[in-house]
C-alpha cells in the first residue's frame, strides 16, 4: 500500500488531535496515513492526541524547543521511508480523498517532467455560534504573490506573501505555504532549518526547495483548510500564542531566525540547512521575481 507522511508541529493546540482524525478520516482509504508530531505544551499538557500505532510524536514543556523551525525539524525526523510526504499546521481541517487528489495532482505534474512539489495556501474555516465552518469551496485555489510595499521591512530579507486570484492560469507558484507543501518522501531529506522561527520560513523553504531541484507548483483543487488565528475571536482560535506566553525568549529566536535567512541569502550558502546545489539562488529569484540584494520583487506572469 502506497502510504504519506504527515509533517506537523504545534504549540498548545487543541485542534491537533481533531486535525488528526480529521486527515485519517477524509482519507481514500487506499493509502496508509502516517504522522510525525511535534506539540510543545504551556505548564500543563491538556491537548487530547489519539494513541495510534501510526502517529509518532515528542512531546516537550515550552520553553523547550520553541520555535516553528525546531518544531519542524523534531517533527520530519519521523520520517520514516513513506512514498509521500504532506506538511501542514497543527488547524487543519481537509477534503474528502485530499490523498488521492494531491498524489494524482503530483502524477500528473511529473508525467509532465516536472519535479512537484505541491503548495499553496489553504482555505480558512473558523467556528462560530453553529461551531466548524468551512469558508472556501475546493475550487479556490490561490496564486502566492508578493507585495513590494509590505516587503523587506526593516532592511530584512522576508519579502511579503499574499495569496491572490489565480487569473493568468498559472500552475507554478512563486513561493509555498507553510501549512500545505506536498511532495515525494524525498523532501524530507531537505530537513526543516532548526533556527527559523515564523517570519521567514516560507521564502526560505521556497528557496531551499527550488535550488535543491523541486519546482513549485499550484494543487488543481483545494484540499485542505486551516484555522486563521484572529485575536477577536478568543477562544475559537483553539490555540494558545507563543509570543504571548514567551516574549522574551520569542523576540530572540525571531532575531536569530532573521540572521539566519540573511546569511544564507546573502552568503549564499549551500549546505543542510541551507541553499541545494541543483540551481543557484540567482535562478529562484529570476524565477520568482525577486531581488534579494536589492530587496524588490517584481511582478511576475
Amino acid at each position: 500500500m502506497t502510504s504519506v507522511f504527515i509533517q506537523i508541529p504545534s504549540y498548545h493546540d487543541y485542534e491537533l488531535g481533531r486535525t488528526i482524525r480529521d486527515a485519517m478520516n477524509k482519507s481514500s482509504g487506499e493509502n496508509q496515513i502516517n504522522f510525525g508530531v511535534h506539540l510543545s505544551y504551556y505548564k500543563n499538557n491538556d491537548i487530547n492526541i489519539p494513541n495510534l500505532n501510526n502517529i509518532k510524536i515528542e512531546i516537550s514543556k515550552a520553553p523547550n524547543n520553541l520555535g516553528q523551525g525546531t518544531s519542524r525539524h523534531i517533527a520530519n525526523e519521523f520520517y520514516d521511508g513513506e512514498d509521500y510526504y504532506l506538511q501542514i499546521d497543527s488547524h487543519t481541517r481537509f477534503e474528502e480523498g485530499w490523498d488521492k487528489s494531491l498524489i494524482e495532482n503530483y502524477n500528473f505534474y511529473k508525467d509532465l517532467g516536472l519535479n512537484p512539489v505541491i503548495s499553496c495556501y489553504p482555505g480558512a474555516y473558523e467556528y462560530n455560534e453553529n461551531g466548524l465552518n468551512i469558508l472556501n469551496d475546493k475550487t479556490n485555489v490561490s496564486y502566492t504573490d508578493f507585495i513590494q510595499e509590505l516587503s523587506f521591512e526593516n532592511n530584512d530579507h522576508i519579502p511579503h506573501q499574499r495569496a491572490v486570484a489565480n487569473q493568468y492560469g498559472n500552475i507554478f507558484t512563486r513561493s509555498v505555504s507553510g501549512g500545505s507543501i506536498f511532495s515525494d518522501g524525498s523532501i524530507a531529506s531537505v530537513k526543516p532549518n532548526k533556527d527559523m522561527y515564523f517570519w521567514g520560513e516560507e521564502i526560505l523553504t521556497a528557496v531551499r526547495l527550488y535550488t535543491h531541484g523541486y519546482d513549485l507548483l499550484l494543487p488543481k483543487r483545494q484540499n485542505i483548510y486551516h484555522l486563521y488565528y484572529d485575536e477577536s475571536k478568543g477562544e475559537r482560535n483553539q490555540r494558545r500564542q507563543v509570543g504571548q506566553d514567551f516574549p522574551k525568549q520569542i523576540r530572540e529566536i525571531d532575531e536569530k531566525s532573521k540572521y539566519e535567512l540573511a546569511n544564507i541569502i546573502d552568503n549564499k550558502i549551500i549546505g543542510e540547512y541551507a541553499l541545494g546545489s541543483a540551481r543557484t539562488l540567482e535562478e529562484y529569484e529570476q524565477f520568482a521575481g525577486i531581488d534579494f540584494a536589492l530587496k524588490k520583487v517584481y511582478q511576475v506572469v
